[in-house]
C-alpha cells in the first residue's frame, strides 16, 4: 500500500481534517502525487501532522507484513 492509498483510508475525524486542509489549499487526494504527498500534507495541514500520518502509515506496513509472515 502507498503513502496516498494509506491517506485514502483513513476515516473519521482525521479523513475530514485531511480533506478540509487539501480543499482549503486548492487540492484533494485524487490530485495527489507518491512523490509529493508527504510535502504537502506538512504544508497544508502542518509538519507534525504529516509526521503523525506518515508514523501511522509505516506502523501499517510492518503489520502488514506481519500479518503476511503469520498466514503464510
Amino acid at each position: 500500500m502507498s503513502f496516498v492509498e494509506f491517506l485514502k483510508s483513513v476515516d473519521g475525524p482525521l479523513r475530514f481534517y485531511l480533506q478540509y486542509s487539501l480543499r482549503k489549499a486548492g487540492t484533494d487526494l485524487e490530485n495527489l502525487r507518491e512523490e509529493e504527498a508527504l510535502r504537502v500534507i506538512a504544508k497544508v495541514a502542518g509538519g507534525h501532522v504529516a509526521e503523525v500520518f506518515y508514523a501511522m502509515y509505516l506502523e501499517s506496513k510492518q503489520k502488514g507484513k506481519l500479518l503476511a509472515l503469520v498466514s503464510a
